[in-house]
């Protein structure tokens, strides 16, 4: 089966006459009717009822039809996106997101920028712990979602909103019961810390070494949620979490209690200074900014954060 074949084959059915389609096609009558007579030959059904004076399509032709316009189609549009490809005129813009990103916002954040950004690849890239700034860093992300805080000045940061947190903690702990707890009630208990490789000031912030004054008790070093998950269900670790993770991140084995009086945790869009001028990235940030203006409502106790100065 040859795709001029079913090129031919459409070209009859839309004008029902073998003639008029031999010379939309720029070929001779005959040519059209081998090649429509070779493709039946080969599919074992007829696609024409032919008289005189009256060429229809037989119901299997019709079903072949429509599935053989699809086909078309499709190939189509493969050739088109790899030819614009080929030309560079598609840009590409790898987003990297942590753990919850930026809650229920990051897919409307997603949504809204393929829909406004057509000529722009967007590819989705899932970060850890560990990993998350080196992946801005060295080009593996153009942009990232991620939490502060992030202190390196070689990065561009543009703070979205800020939202309260939650304390993570075992679901058998004396804890789990509570309505609210407090940093105090937190601070000498064991933490899942984030392991070698993360951000240095990311430890301190959720494990709240600030408020102690020193670095806290580690219940488990952990690369990921449910790395922190497992260590504060099964290793009697405690942690602390944006409250949009809360409904993310659902763990039979801990609870997520309210805290009242702990810093709010901040989202931003991460990307190197050096690449500001990065139109996909702007306009990245634009929509995300749009977005967060419009639907911040959807995260409770979520105060708007204004651009990085």
């Amino acid at each position: 089966m040859e795709l001029r074949q079913l090129r031919y084959f459409v070209r009859v059915a839309e004008t029902l006459h073998f003639g008029r389609a031999a010379a939309k096609e720029f070929v001779s009558q005959s040519v059209i009717s081998t090649q429509i007579q070779s493709l039946e030959t080969e599919l074992g059904f007829r696609l024409f009822e032919r008289s005189s004076h009256h060429v229809s399509l037989t119901p299997a032709g019709a079903v072949f039809l429509k599935e053989v316009e699809q086909t078309l189609a499709a190939l189509g549009s493969a050739v088109s996106g790899a030819r614009d490809v080929a030309r560079g005129t598609l840009r590409r813009l790898r987003v990297g997101t942590f753990a919850e990103g930026a809650g229920p916002l990051t897919h409307l954040i997603f949504s809204a920028f393929r829909d406004a950004a057509v000529d722009v690849e967007l590819q989705y890239v899932e970060l850890s712990m560990v990993n998350q700034l080196d992946a801005v860093r060295n080009g593996d992300v153009d942009v990232a979602l991620l939490r502060l805080p992030v202190t390196d000045a070689s990065l561009h940061v543009e703070p979205l909103y800020a939202e309260p947190r939650v304390a993570v903690v075992p679901a058998d702990d004396e804890l789990a019961s509570a309505a609210s707890l407090s940093v105090e009630d937190l601070i000498d208990r064991p933490f899942a810390v984030a392991a070698e490789g993360a951000p240095v000031d990311w430890r301190s912030y959720w494990s709240f070494d600030d408020e102690r004054g020193g670095l806290s008790r580690v219940g488990g070093e952990v690369r990921s949620v449910p790395e922190s998950l497992a260590a504060v269900a099964y290793g009697h670790a405690v942690d602390t979490y944006p409250a949009t993770a809360a409904a993310m991140f659902p763990h039979p084995g801990v609870r997520f209690i309210p805290l009242t009086d702990a810093e709010l945790s901040s989202l931003a869009i991460v990307s190197v200074a050096s690449a500001d001028g990065d139109d996909a990235a702007s306009r990245f940030r634009e929509v995300a900014s749009g977005i967060v203006d419009q639907y911040l409502h959807l995260i409770p106790g979520a105060v708007r954060l204004g651009p990085a100065g």
